[in-house]
Protein backbone atom coordinates (compact mmCIF):
# COMPACT_ATOMS: atom_id res chain seq x y z
CA UNK A 1 0.00 0.00 0.00
CA UNK A 2 1.35 3.64 -0.88
CA UNK A 3 1.29 6.12 1.71
CA UNK A 4 1.99 9.61 1.26
CA UNK A 5 5.54 9.33 2.72
CA UNK A 6 6.11 6.54 0.17
CA UNK A 7 9.05 7.61 -2.40
CA UNK A 8 6.75 6.00 -5.11
CA UNK A 9 3.44 8.25 -4.14
CA UNK A 10 5.47 11.57 -3.87
CA UNK A 11 6.66 10.69 -8.03
CA UNK A 12 2.85 9.69 -9.16
CA UNK A 13 1.39 12.95 -7.43
CA UNK A 14 4.48 15.21 -9.21
CA UNK A 15 4.26 13.28 -12.14
CA UNK A 16 0.39 14.45 -11.67
CA UNK A 17 0.78 17.65 -10.81
CA UNK A 18 3.23 18.56 -13.80
CA UNK A 19 0.96 16.69 -16.81
CA UNK A 20 -1.93 18.87 -15.40
CA UNK A 21 0.29 22.09 -15.20
CA UNK A 22 1.02 21.13 -18.87
CA UNK A 23 -2.20 20.14 -20.26
CA UNK A 24 -5.53 22.23 -19.50
CA UNK A 25 -8.44 19.82 -18.02
CA UNK A 26 -7.03 16.96 -18.67
CA UNK A 27 -7.08 15.29 -14.68
CA UNK A 28 -8.89 12.47 -15.91
CA UNK A 29 -6.98 11.78 -19.02
CA UNK A 30 -3.86 12.20 -17.19
CA UNK A 31 -4.85 9.35 -14.42
CA UNK A 32 -5.92 6.70 -16.95
CA UNK A 33 -2.63 7.40 -18.75
CA UNK A 34 -0.94 6.55 -15.55
CA UNK A 35 -3.55 3.64 -14.56
CA UNK A 36 -2.54 2.13 -18.10
CA UNK A 37 1.32 2.10 -17.84
CA UNK A 38 1.35 0.87 -13.96
CA UNK A 39 -1.33 -1.92 -14.80
CA UNK A 40 0.23 -2.99 -18.01
CA UNK A 41 -3.31 -2.02 -20.21
CA UNK A 42 -3.41 -0.37 -23.47
CA UNK A 43 -5.60 2.70 -24.23
CA UNK A 44 -7.10 4.37 -26.74
CA UNK A 45 -7.65 7.85 -27.48
CA UNK A 46 -10.48 9.58 -29.77
CA UNK A 47 -10.85 12.90 -30.36
CA UNK A 48 -10.43 15.65 -33.14
CA UNK A 49 -6.96 17.24 -34.36
CA UNK A 50 -5.57 19.58 -32.30
CA UNK A 51 -6.63 18.34 -28.70
CA UNK A 52 -3.10 16.96 -27.91
CA UNK A 53 -3.86 13.10 -27.81
CA UNK A 54 -0.58 12.25 -29.18
CA UNK A 55 1.61 14.88 -27.41
CA UNK A 56 0.09 14.31 -23.77
CA UNK A 57 0.89 10.24 -24.46
CA UNK A 58 4.56 11.22 -25.76
CA UNK A 59 4.74 13.60 -22.63
CA UNK A 60 3.73 11.17 -19.80
CA UNK A 61 5.59 8.33 -21.51
CA UNK A 62 9.09 10.45 -21.34
CA UNK A 63 7.80 10.35 -17.19
CA UNK A 64 9.58 6.93 -16.97
CA UNK A 65 13.00 6.37 -16.74
CA UNK A 66 14.82 3.85 -18.83
CA UNK A 67 11.44 2.91 -20.90
CA UNK A 68 11.90 2.79 -24.63
CA UNK A 69 9.06 4.18 -26.78
CA UNK A 70 8.23 3.17 -30.12
CA UNK A 71 5.77 5.81 -32.12
CA UNK A 72 4.17 5.93 -35.63
CA UNK A 73 1.26 7.24 -37.74
CA UNK A 74 0.04 4.96 -39.58
CA UNK A 75 -1.39 5.13 -43.37
CA UNK A 76 -3.21 2.46 -45.69
CA UNK A 77 0.32 2.54 -47.20
CA UNK A 78 1.88 1.91 -43.94
CA UNK A 79 4.30 -1.38 -44.30
CA UNK A 80 5.07 -4.29 -41.83
CA UNK A 81 8.57 -2.94 -42.01
CA UNK A 82 7.94 0.36 -40.46
CA UNK A 83 6.15 -1.42 -37.38
CA UNK A 84 7.68 -4.55 -36.89
CA UNK A 85 11.29 -4.07 -38.64
CA UNK A 86 13.01 -4.95 -41.93
CA UNK A 87 13.17 -8.29 -43.08
CA UNK A 88 17.32 -10.23 -42.26
CA UNK A 89 18.76 -11.04 -46.07
CA UNK A 90 21.00 -13.40 -44.04
CA UNK A 91 18.08 -15.49 -42.59
CA UNK A 92 16.45 -15.05 -45.66
CA UNK A 93 19.09 -17.14 -47.25
CA UNK A 94 18.45 -20.06 -44.68
CA UNK A 95 14.89 -19.90 -45.75
CA UNK A 96 13.72 -17.92 -42.48
CA UNK A 97 11.29 -14.87 -42.68
CA UNK A 98 13.20 -12.94 -39.81
CA UNK A 99 12.79 -9.97 -38.99
CA UNK A 100 15.27 -7.18 -37.57
CA UNK A 101 12.76 -5.73 -34.52
CA UNK A 102 15.17 -4.07 -32.86
CA UNK A 103 13.94 -0.42 -31.55
CA UNK A 104 10.73 -1.27 -33.48
CA UNK A 105 6.75 -2.02 -31.81
CA UNK A 106 8.03 -5.54 -30.36
CA UNK A 107 11.31 -4.02 -28.35
CA UNK A 108 10.59 -1.50 -26.64
CA UNK A 109 8.14 -0.91 -23.51
CA UNK A 110 5.40 1.66 -24.58
CA UNK A 111 4.11 2.29 -28.14
CA UNK A 112 1.73 4.23 -29.95
CA UNK A 113 0.07 4.29 -33.03
CA UNK A 114 -1.34 7.62 -34.43
CA UNK A 115 -4.47 7.31 -36.43
CA UNK A 116 -4.11 3.34 -35.87
CA UNK A 117 -7.01 2.27 -37.59
CA UNK A 118 -5.95 3.23 -40.69
CA UNK A 119 -3.59 0.49 -41.07
CA UNK A 120 -3.77 -2.31 -42.95
CA UNK A 121 -5.33 -5.57 -42.03
CA UNK A 122 -1.46 -7.24 -42.39
CA UNK A 123 -0.19 -4.63 -39.74
CA UNK A 124 -3.33 -4.63 -37.20
CA UNK A 125 -4.11 -8.53 -37.33
CA UNK A 126 -0.37 -8.56 -36.22
CA UNK A 127 -0.94 -6.35 -32.89
CA UNK A 128 -3.12 -8.59 -31.46
CA UNK A 129 -0.82 -11.10 -29.68
CA UNK A 130 1.44 -8.43 -28.66
CA UNK A 131 -0.97 -6.34 -27.66
CA UNK A 132 -2.84 -8.89 -25.07
CA UNK A 133 0.17 -11.76 -25.04
CA UNK A 134 2.50 -9.50 -25.22
CA UNK A 135 4.32 -12.31 -27.30
CA UNK A 136 5.74 -11.56 -31.22
CA UNK A 137 5.81 -14.54 -33.77
CA UNK A 138 9.03 -13.91 -36.07
CA UNK A 139 9.24 -16.81 -38.40
CA UNK A 140 8.86 -19.26 -36.21
CA UNK A 141 10.52 -17.83 -32.83
CA UNK A 142 8.24 -16.61 -30.38
CA UNK A 143 9.23 -13.67 -28.79
CA UNK A 144 7.96 -12.35 -25.40
CA UNK A 145 7.87 -8.52 -25.39
CA UNK A 146 8.98 -6.18 -23.04
CA UNK A 147 5.58 -3.91 -23.76
CA UNK A 148 4.09 -2.22 -21.05
CA UNK A 149 1.47 -1.04 -22.61
CA UNK A 150 0.14 0.13 -25.96
CA UNK A 151 -1.47 3.64 -26.47
CA UNK A 152 -3.45 4.35 -30.12
CA UNK A 153 -5.32 7.10 -31.27
CA UNK A 154 -7.51 8.38 -34.06
CA UNK A 155 -9.39 11.23 -35.10
CA UNK A 156 -12.91 8.73 -35.76
CA UNK A 157 -13.39 5.16 -34.63
CA UNK A 158 -14.39 2.11 -37.88
CA UNK A 159 -17.78 2.21 -39.06
CA UNK A 160 -19.62 -0.91 -38.42
CA UNK A 161 -18.50 -3.07 -41.57
CA UNK A 162 -15.16 -2.42 -40.60
CA UNK A 163 -15.37 -2.70 -36.92
CA UNK A 164 -16.31 -6.09 -37.53
CA UNK A 165 -12.60 -7.20 -38.61
CA UNK A 166 -11.47 -4.98 -35.83
CA UNK A 167 -13.36 -5.59 -32.96
CA UNK A 168 -10.35 -8.02 -31.82
CA UNK A 169 -7.87 -5.26 -32.00
CA UNK A 170 -10.46 -2.71 -30.50
CA UNK A 171 -11.18 -4.68 -27.35
CA UNK A 172 -7.76 -5.03 -26.36
CA UNK A 173 -7.87 -1.41 -25.47
CA UNK A 174 -9.09 -1.52 -21.88
CA UNK A 175 -9.36 1.72 -21.65
CA UNK A 176 -10.92 4.03 -24.47
CA UNK A 177 -10.79 8.16 -23.40
CA UNK A 178 -13.15 11.07 -25.49
CA UNK A 179 -10.10 13.71 -25.80
CA UNK A 180 -12.05 17.46 -26.45
CA UNK A 181 -11.07 20.84 -27.06
CA UNK A 182 -10.79 22.80 -23.96
CA UNK A 183 -13.74 24.26 -22.57
CA UNK A 184 -12.86 27.01 -19.54
CA UNK A 185 -11.99 30.34 -20.83
CA UNK A 186 -9.42 31.16 -18.27
CA UNK A 187 -7.97 27.83 -19.28
CA UNK A 188 -8.16 28.44 -22.54
CA UNK A 189 -6.58 32.00 -22.32
CA UNK A 190 -3.36 29.86 -19.99
CA UNK A 191 -3.12 27.84 -23.01
CA UNK A 192 -2.17 30.72 -24.96
CA UNK A 193 -0.15 32.50 -22.76
CA UNK A 194 1.58 28.84 -21.17
CA UNK A 195 5.39 29.14 -22.20
CA UNK A 196 6.04 25.44 -22.11
CA UNK A 197 9.98 26.09 -21.55
CA UNK A 198 9.29 27.01 -18.20
CA UNK A 199 7.54 23.39 -17.27
CA UNK A 200 10.16 20.98 -15.78
CA UNK A 201 9.90 18.23 -13.78
CA UNK A 202 12.55 17.24 -11.10
CA UNK A 203 14.61 14.31 -12.42
CA UNK A 204 14.14 12.61 -9.40
CA UNK A 205 10.30 12.19 -9.83
CA UNK A 206 10.77 10.35 -12.73
CA UNK A 207 8.94 6.89 -12.27
CA UNK A 208 11.73 3.99 -12.78
CA UNK A 209 10.55 0.88 -14.51
CA UNK A 210 10.96 -1.03 -10.93
CA UNK A 211 8.32 1.18 -9.88
CA UNK A 212 5.77 0.37 -12.55
CA UNK A 213 6.54 -3.49 -12.07
CA UNK A 214 6.18 -3.18 -8.04
CA UNK A 215 3.46 -1.38 -8.06
CA UNK A 216 1.81 -3.98 -10.30
CA UNK A 217 3.25 -6.86 -8.47
CA UNK A 218 2.46 -5.67 -5.14
CA UNK A 219 -1.86 -4.59 -6.68
CA UNK A 220 -2.02 -8.00 -7.97
CA UNK A 221 -1.72 -9.37 -4.10
CA UNK A 222 -5.55 -7.89 -3.52
CA UNK A 223 -8.07 -9.66 -3.56
CA UNK A 224 -11.66 -7.54 -4.13
CA UNK A 225 -14.27 -8.13 -1.12
CA UNK A 226 -17.76 -9.61 -2.31
CA UNK A 227 -19.40 -6.52 -2.24
CA UNK A 228 -17.39 -5.13 -4.89
CA UNK A 229 -17.62 -8.33 -6.81
CA UNK A 230 -21.15 -7.72 -6.42
CA UNK A 231 -21.23 -3.90 -7.59
CA UNK A 232 -19.24 -5.91 -10.84
CA UNK A 233 -21.55 -8.20 -11.63
CA UNK A 234 -24.61 -5.41 -11.52
CA UNK A 235 -22.90 -2.93 -14.14
CA UNK A 236 -21.72 -6.56 -16.13
CA UNK A 237 -25.67 -7.49 -16.31
CA UNK A 238 -26.65 -3.15 -16.74
CA UNK A 239 -24.18 -3.81 -19.48
CA UNK A 240 -25.84 -7.00 -21.22
CA UNK A 241 -29.70 -5.82 -20.98
CA UNK A 242 -28.80 -2.23 -22.95
CA UNK A 243 -26.62 -4.47 -25.30
CA UNK A 244 -23.49 -3.14 -24.25
CA UNK A 245 -20.61 -6.14 -25.41
CA UNK A 246 -18.23 -6.16 -22.69
CA UNK A 247 -15.60 -9.29 -22.87
CA UNK A 248 -15.08 -11.89 -19.99
CA UNK A 249 -11.29 -10.84 -20.78
CA UNK A 250 -12.11 -6.98 -20.36
CA UNK A 251 -14.02 -7.94 -17.38
CA UNK A 252 -10.29 -9.14 -16.43
CA UNK A 253 -8.24 -6.31 -17.36
CA UNK A 254 -10.90 -3.92 -15.71
CA UNK A 255 -10.39 -5.85 -12.52
CA UNK A 256 -6.65 -5.21 -12.77
CA UNK A 257 -6.83 -1.77 -13.29
CA UNK A 258 -9.04 -1.33 -10.34
CA UNK A 259 -6.71 -3.08 -7.90
CA UNK A 260 -3.91 -1.24 -9.24
CA UNK A 261 -6.01 1.97 -8.83
CA UNK A 262 -6.21 0.89 -5.11
CA UNK A 263 -2.91 0.27 -4.51
CA UNK A 264 -1.66 3.43 -5.92
CA UNK A 265 -4.64 5.55 -3.72
CA UNK A 266 -3.28 3.80 -0.79
CA UNK A 267 -5.53 1.52 0.08
CA UNK A 268 -5.54 -2.57 0.71
CA UNK A 269 -8.80 -3.18 -0.98
CA UNK A 270 -11.35 -1.82 -3.56
CA UNK A 271 -14.02 0.06 -2.75
CA UNK A 272 -16.83 1.67 -5.09
CA UNK A 273 -15.15 4.87 -5.67
CA UNK A 274 -12.81 3.00 -8.11
CA UNK A 275 -15.71 1.63 -10.28
CA UNK A 276 -16.58 4.88 -11.56
CA UNK A 277 -13.46 4.53 -13.71
CA UNK A 278 -15.80 1.96 -15.39
CA UNK A 279 -17.39 3.94 -18.26
CA UNK A 280 -14.26 4.63 -19.56
CA UNK A 281 -13.53 0.48 -19.83
CA UNK A 282 -17.30 0.04 -21.44
CA UNK A 283 -18.27 2.39 -24.39
CA UNK A 284 -17.37 1.52 -28.12
CA UNK A 285 -19.48 4.30 -29.39
CA UNK A 286 -19.04 7.90 -28.82
CA UNK A 287 -22.68 8.61 -28.36
CA UNK A 288 -23.12 5.93 -26.29
CA UNK A 289 -20.73 7.40 -23.29
CA UNK A 290 -22.78 9.77 -21.87
CA UNK A 291 -25.95 7.80 -21.32
CA UNK A 292 -23.28 4.69 -20.35
CA UNK A 293 -21.30 7.21 -17.66
CA UNK A 294 -24.75 8.43 -16.34
CA UNK A 295 -25.91 5.08 -15.70
CA UNK A 296 -22.90 3.61 -14.18
CA UNK A 297 -22.66 6.16 -11.93
CA UNK A 298 -26.07 5.92 -10.04
CA UNK A 299 -25.68 2.49 -10.15
CA UNK A 300 -22.14 3.19 -7.48
CA UNK A 301 -23.92 6.03 -6.01
CA UNK A 302 -26.83 4.23 -5.13
CA UNK A 303 -24.67 1.48 -3.59
CA UNK A 304 -22.30 4.42 -1.94
CA UNK A 305 -25.75 5.96 -0.04
CA UNK A 306 -26.93 2.72 0.62
CA UNK A 307 -23.59 1.87 2.51
CA UNK A 308 -23.75 4.96 4.34
CA UNK A 309 -27.04 4.56 5.60
CA UNK A 310 -26.21 0.51 6.34
CA UNK A 311 -24.98 2.20 9.56
CA UNK A 312 -28.51 2.81 10.47
CA UNK A 313 -30.25 -0.49 9.23
CA UNK A 314 -31.93 1.36 6.63
CA UNK A 315 -31.61 0.20 2.82
CA UNK A 316 -33.48 3.11 0.25
CA UNK A 317 -34.85 1.00 -2.98
CA UNK A 318 -35.21 2.96 -6.09
CA UNK A 319 -38.80 3.17 -5.57
CA UNK A 320 -38.73 5.02 -2.55
CA UNK A 321 -39.18 8.66 -3.11
CA UNK A 322 -42.44 7.33 -5.61
CA UNK A 323 -43.58 5.34 -2.44
CA UNK A 324 -43.29 8.53 -0.15
CA UNK A 325 -45.05 11.14 -2.53
CA UNK A 326 -47.44 8.71 -2.59
CA UNK A 327 -47.86 8.15 0.98
CA UNK A 328 -47.97 11.77 1.01
CA UNK A 329 -50.95 12.29 -1.35
CA UNK A 330 -52.82 9.20 0.10
CA UNK A 331 -52.64 10.41 3.80
CA UNK A 332 -54.05 14.22 2.70
CA UNK A 333 -56.76 12.35 0.65
CA UNK A 334 -57.52 10.51 3.92
CA UNK A 335 -57.63 13.74 6.16
CA UNK A 336 -59.26 15.26 3.55
CA UNK A 337 -62.35 12.77 3.73
CA UNK A 338 -62.07 12.66 7.69
CA UNK A 339 -62.05 15.95 8.12
CA UNK A 340 -64.93 16.73 5.67
CA UNK A 341 -67.14 13.62 6.61
CA UNK A 342 -70.56 13.24 8.34
CA UNK A 343 -70.56 12.03 12.06
CA UNK A 344 -71.92 8.20 11.01
CA UNK A 345 -68.47 7.67 8.55
CA UNK A 346 -66.18 9.06 11.71
CA UNK A 347 -65.52 5.47 13.18
CA UNK A 348 -64.29 3.85 9.71
CA UNK A 349 -62.37 7.09 8.16
CA UNK A 350 -61.21 7.55 11.90
CA UNK A 351 -59.71 4.00 12.15
CA UNK A 352 -58.44 4.62 7.91
CA UNK A 353 -56.82 7.55 9.07
CA UNK A 354 -55.02 5.95 11.71
CA UNK A 355 -53.51 3.43 10.26
CA UNK A 356 -52.12 6.21 7.79
CA UNK A 357 -50.94 8.09 10.64
CA UNK A 358 -49.21 4.93 12.25
CA UNK A 359 -47.21 4.77 8.92
CA UNK A 360 -46.63 8.40 8.50
CA UNK A 361 -45.06 8.33 11.86
CA UNK A 362 -42.95 5.26 10.95
CA UNK A 363 -41.40 6.91 8.17
CA UNK A 364 -41.14 10.43 9.38
CA UNK A 365 -38.61 8.36 12.03
CA UNK A 366 -36.98 6.71 9.24
CA UNK A 367 -36.15 10.18 7.56
CA UNK A 368 -35.44 11.90 10.46
CA UNK A 369 -32.73 8.79 10.95
CA UNK A 370 -31.24 9.01 7.09
CA UNK A 371 -31.06 13.20 7.49
CA UNK A 372 -29.09 12.84 10.28
CA UNK A 373 -26.86 9.78 9.33
CA UNK A 374 -26.31 12.11 5.93
CA UNK A 375 -25.68 15.17 8.00
CA UNK A 376 -22.95 13.04 9.82
CA UNK A 377 -21.76 11.62 7.15
CA UNK A 378 -21.11 15.16 5.21
CA UNK A 379 -19.11 16.61 7.73
CA UNK A 380 -16.42 13.52 8.36
CA UNK A 381 -16.69 11.94 4.21
CA UNK A 382 -13.14 11.66 3.01
CA UNK A 383 -12.10 9.42 0.30
CA UNK A 384 -8.57 8.40 -0.16
CA UNK A 385 -7.19 9.32 -3.15
CA UNK A 386 -4.13 9.67 -4.71
CA UNK A 387 -4.65 10.64 -8.35
CA UNK A 388 -6.20 13.52 -9.59
CA UNK A 389 -9.07 11.95 -11.19
CA UNK A 390 -10.73 11.09 -7.61
CA UNK A 391 -11.21 15.32 -6.90
CA UNK A 392 -14.01 14.71 -9.63
CA UNK A 393 -14.95 11.78 -8.16
CA UNK A 394 -15.23 13.22 -4.13
CA UNK A 395 -16.99 16.19 -5.45
CA UNK A 396 -19.73 13.97 -7.70
CA UNK A 397 -20.32 12.29 -4.29
CA UNK A 398 -20.55 15.23 -2.02
CA UNK A 399 -23.21 16.48 -5.05
CA UNK A 400 -24.97 13.49 -4.82
CA UNK A 401 -25.25 13.52 -0.99
CA UNK A 402 -26.43 16.94 -0.23
CA UNK A 403 -29.19 16.72 -3.07
CA UNK A 404 -30.15 13.74 -0.71
CA UNK A 405 -30.16 15.12 1.95
CA UNK A 406 -32.34 18.39 0.60
CA UNK A 407 -34.52 15.52 -0.90
CA UNK A 408 -35.29 14.03 2.52
CA UNK A 409 -35.25 17.43 4.31
CA UNK A 410 -38.41 18.02 1.83
CA UNK A 411 -40.03 14.48 2.80
CA UNK A 412 -39.49 15.69 6.56
CA UNK A 413 -41.16 18.55 6.02
CA UNK A 414 -44.00 17.61 4.38
CA UNK A 415 -44.25 14.71 6.36
CA UNK A 416 -43.84 16.27 9.55
CA UNK A 417 -46.76 18.78 8.70
CA UNK A 418 -48.65 15.62 7.78
CA UNK A 419 -48.50 14.31 11.50
CA UNK A 420 -48.73 17.40 13.25
CA UNK A 421 -52.21 18.10 11.34
CA UNK A 422 -53.61 14.35 12.06
CA UNK A 423 -52.97 14.77 15.65
CA UNK A 424 -54.31 17.70 15.97
CA UNK A 425 -57.61 16.14 14.46
CA UNK A 426 -57.67 12.91 16.11
CA UNK A 427 -56.56 14.84 19.62
CA UNK A 428 -60.06 17.41 18.64
CA UNK A 429 -62.05 14.10 18.07
CA UNK A 430 -60.86 11.99 21.36
CA UNK A 431 -61.65 15.53 23.31
CA UNK A 432 -65.62 15.11 21.67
Amino acid sequence: MLTKDSNIYQKIIGIEDYLNSKFLEREALISLLLLTVLSGQNMFILGKPGVAKSEIVYQASLLFKKVRIFRYLLTKYTTPEEIFGSISLDELKKGRFYRRISKKLADVEIGFLDEIFKGNSSILNSLLMIANEKIYINDTEVVKVPLISLFGASNEIPDEEEMEELQALYDRFTIKFIAEPIKDFKNFSKLLLQDENQLQIENELLLELNDVLTIHDKAMEITPGQKVLNLIYEVREYCYENNYYVSDRKFKNILTILKVCAFVNGRSDIVAEDLFLLPYMIWEKPEDFATIENDIHNIILDHIFNSILSNISIRISNSFSSFINELIISTNNQYNEYTKCYSYLKPKQKEDLVIQYRLVREYLYKINRIIDQLTTELSSYQLKYNLRYYHLVYQKILFTINNKLTEFSDYQIKLSELNDKIQSALQEEDKI
